[in-house]
């Protein structure tokens, strides 16, 4: 321990008389140590810590999925949630939920509408939480209402509900004394049973239509026999497997449950249905899993860079104390004895980068927090913890050893006669310049995979920002109406309480239009698809197809600026009596009337009967992107919201001749005079939509971006510094060639020659590496291949610009030797 001690004060004091050096590699290895724990902690959150439920990994999601139709993750029936529990042995249960909005007034502060989640009464114990006050759900919470009691309103028992601890405080002032009372809550009765801890979050996939920020728990009260059709779906399914099964056998189960399933019914047997089981974790990080990998081996790749570049500068410095190395030699310093007192001074440089990284670190997270998506799950929980701590420890350790080790043995053996005769000037560094140009090629080639993956981004978030959405978003402002339908019960009267709505929406100065579309496209989980088809299908259930719908009032496509491309747009005698008539867009007209148009053709629809119906197509409207600006998406049928039934909750979109967000005020005093327990919620200008389907990319491109500059920065300061180096070096011999008639011409090609040869070598690595390694960027591009030859070239381009500069600066200091100087030194 003392002697390692004497190592650690002996390396301070030879790093101290050397501060330039001491200060440039740190701060080398702080910035690839610092951008790594900043990424690491995302990874930590996203990926690697597992879900705060009881036994984490014994949790699966379950979906149904029509093969034939390409249609994925949709909810499950009652129906087959009860034969899923009573089918299956690998399971200690299911439970289902379904997600919604509904309006809240009791409680301080104004009219709000919160996300409600309607479950089975087991969702909570079988994720293995409890309720921090009052009660968990009972199974006679989610028993059906019977006869008498839907005869007489007042003999209804109230709804059980449970607060998130959130609703709590904000709306009841965290009062304990609200479990057990009954307060009117979306219109119904509802007796608050219990109040979740402030951790608990229902964390689901964004596109399944689940929302995560549920304030309201209720057991829905589900009469499973006497549910309607099993084309009739609401659940999101959750199981849990027994201790010891796997997902691999209890998929098995399901599959059986599946297959009978189809034998029973025929529209999922010709949907090809199956149900997908999938680990609660694995279907929560799925989407974000690529990226979130890439990043991560982008920033290794600056690491590495860094310890590349660290390590040519301990080979320079190694060169001015090879007298000093070699007289300990001489002395009687045996060899591991030189080897451990050098990587003491790595391991010192280390940990202060490792100090200084850290520091970095936090200001990265800062950064990851502006600028992250929405689609990283708990990405809120990032943050500097004792992984992310033991993370940085390790990544300095092995910082020291990558950087340190190969020049501490190289340096450990110096040529004694060579060293003491020379006065310190290594003749022992010829044998290193293999490693010093090995290492400046690697660290070219790990900058160019890092600058073509950046160049790709960069492509495709052009790319992205040229996507054509369907409709104009600028100046458009959006909002949530809940329709109070505990006192407007009939379609007829949610109708005209929403047309009047939109018609004292349209008085406000400098409102354009007004409309609405439910759900409107990009809105985050909003889900809402059925079946389509032609006649053919009556006998040919294989023959449906499945569509997004969408339920609009009077004016949505001219307040979005969609184009009518075929056809008539709805008139207000549509929303007057129902007519079933429809629009389709452009994606299904060409589907199912390739060679002819669709106008005054008929089609089945499936909306609001068991059975699907004829409707009559009136126009053909441009296809709008529904989930995403990256792929297409299904295509679309529109309805009247007098046809749809009424729909409760109302998306409303304002196009203005002003700035959108400064109406807002005007909207919530125009809603609140026609109805003061009116909510307005969700208040967004559809721009922000625009920027939230963009924010992955976006995501992805800074954060690759800034590694692959900082790479570009490093791997240029290594070939500067090893061909300041050579420089140096051969400055005698520069001199002699110059003694002897060269031309600083000549000089300029030697040193810049040899840095293009580095370069070159560097390059050619790097572009293959880069081309089987983008193949795994092919799910964060957006219409650009992930070996797009021009990206390839101009960043090999760019790159041996730069190179070139980074050598011509030595190679003109080179130029400019004295030659007698030189040859009086040598």
């Amino acid at each position: 321990m003392d002697a390692l001690l004497r190592d650690v004060r002996y390396a301070l004091r030879g790093l101290l008389r050397s501060p330039a050096f001491t200060i440039i590699a740190i701060v080398t290895i702080g910035l690839g140590i610092g951008a790594n724990t900043a990424i690491f902690s995302v990874v930590q959150s996203v990926l690697l810590r597992p879900l705060p439920y009881d036994q984490p990994d014994q949790l699966t999601l379950v979906w149904g999925e029509l093969e034939s139709r390409n249609l994925k993750n949709f909810p499950l029936a009652p129906p087959t949630l009860r034969d899923l529990r009573e089918q299956t042995t690998l399971f200690q249960g299911f439970a289902g939920v379904i997600t919604f909005q509904q309006p809240l007034t009791e409680g301080d502060g104004d009219p709000e509408q919160v996300w409600v989640g309607g479950v089975t009464a087991n969702i909570f114990s079988l994720l293995g939480v409890a309720p921090m006050l009052g009660r968990d759900f009972r199974p006679e919470d989610e028993e059906p209402i019977g006869q008498a009691a839907q005869a007489d309103p007042n003999a209804i028992p109230p709804a059980a509900v449970i607060l998130s601890h959130g609703l709590w405080q904000r709306r009841f002032g965290g009062d304990p004394n609200v479990v057990g009372n009954t307060y009117e809550i979306a219109g119904n009765r509802a007796e608050i049973v219990g109040v979740m801890p402030a951790d608990f979050r229902l964390l689901m996939p964004l596109n399944t239509g689940v929302s995560s920020e549920i304030e309201l728990w209720t057991a829905l009260r589900i009469n499973v026999e006497n549910w309607p059709s099993r084309n009739n779906v609401l659940w999101a399914g959750i199981g849990r497997l027994k201790r010891g099964v796997s997902v691999e056998q209890g998929r098995a189960e399901t599959d059986a449950v599946a297959t009978r399933i189809r034998e029973e019914d025929q529209l999922h047997e010709t949907g090809g249905f199956k149900l997908e089981l999938i680990s609660m974790h694995a279907d929560l990080t799925e989407e974000v899993r690529p990226v979130v990998l890439a990043l991560l081996g982008a920033v290794a790749f600056v690491l590495l860079i860094a310890c590349a570049n660290v390590a040519n500068l301990l080979l320079v410095r190694a060169s001015s104390r090879e007298r000093e190395i070699a007289i300990r030699s001489a002395l009687g310093g045996s060899r591991a004895r030189l080897i451990r007192q050098l990587l003491v001074e790595s391991s010192v440089m280390a940990i202060g980068g490792g100090v200084l990284g850290l520091v970095l670190a936090f200001g990265g997270i800062e950064l990851l927090l502006t600028l992250r998506p929405a689609n990283l799950p708990r990405i809120d929980t990032v943050g500097i913890d004792a992984g992310v701590l033991g993370f940085t420890l390790l990544a300095s350790f092995v910082a020291a050893i990558v950087f340190g080790t190969i020049p501490a043995i190289q340096a450990s053996k110096p040529d004694l006669t060579d060293s003491l005769k020379d006065r310190g000037r290594s003749s022992s560094l010829s044998q290193q310049r293999l490693f010093r140009n090995g290492v400046v090629v690697v660290e070219v080639a790990l900058s160019v995979v890092l600058l073509i993956g950046a160049g790709l981004l960069v492509r495709s978030f052009v790319e992205l920002q040229r996507v054509n959405p369907g409709f104009d978003p600028q100046n458009v402002l959006t909002f949530k109406v809940n329709i109070p339908g505990a006192r407007l019960p009939t379609p007829e009267e949610q109708t005209n309480f929403a047309m009047q709505l939109q018609e004292r929406l349209a008085s406000i100065p400098g409102v354009e239009s007004v409309s609405a579309g439910t759900p409107l496209p990009l809105q985050s989980g909003a889900l809402f698809a059925g079946r389509y088809g032609l006649e053919e299908a009556l006998t040919d259930e294989s023959k449906y197809g499945q569509a997004d719908y969408r339920i609009v009032l009077p004016g949505y496509l001219e307040t979005m600026r969609t184009r009518l491309l075929a056809g008539r747009n709805f008139t207000r005698a549509d929303f007057a009596d129902s007519s079933m008539v429809v629009m389709v867009d452009e994606v299904l007209a060409r589907k199912l009337w390739p060679d002819k148009s669709p106008v005054g053709e008929r089609m089945l629809i499936r909306i609001t009967t068991l059975d699907p119906q004829f409707v009559e197509v009136i126009g053909v409207v441009e296809h709008q992107r529904s989930q995403s600006l990256a792929v297409e998406g299904r295509e679309t049928v529109y309805f009247t919201d007098r046809y749809a039934g009424g729909i409760g909750t109302q998306s409303y979109v304002m196009r203005s001749s002003v700035n959108p967000t400064s109406l807002t005020a005007q909207v919530r005093s125009e809603i609140r005079a026609v109805d003061p327990l009116l909510p307005v919620d969700d208040v967004r200008t559809m721009d922000e939509y625009m920027a939230d389907a963009m924010a992955g990319n976006r995501f992805a491109l800074v954060l690759i971006g800034i590694f692959g500059v900082t790479a570009l920065v490093l791997a240029s300061v290594g070939l500067y510094g090893v061909l300041a180096y050579v420089v140096r070096q051969r400055t005698p011999e520069i001199g002699v060639r110059m003694a002897f008639g060269a031309e600083a011409d000549n000089i300029l090609k030697l040193i810049v020659g040899q840095g293009a040869v580095l370069t070159l070598v560097g390059l050619v690595v790097g572009l293959i590496a880069a081309f089987w390694l983008t193949r795994f960027m092919t799910s964060m591009l957006v219409g650009v291949a992930p070996t797009d030859p021009l990206t390839f070239v101009a960043i090999a381009a760019l790159f041996s610009g730069v190179a070139l500069l980074a050598a011509y600066v030595p190679a003109r200091r080179a130029t400019l030797v004295d030659p007698v100087v030189a040859l009086r030194e040598e």
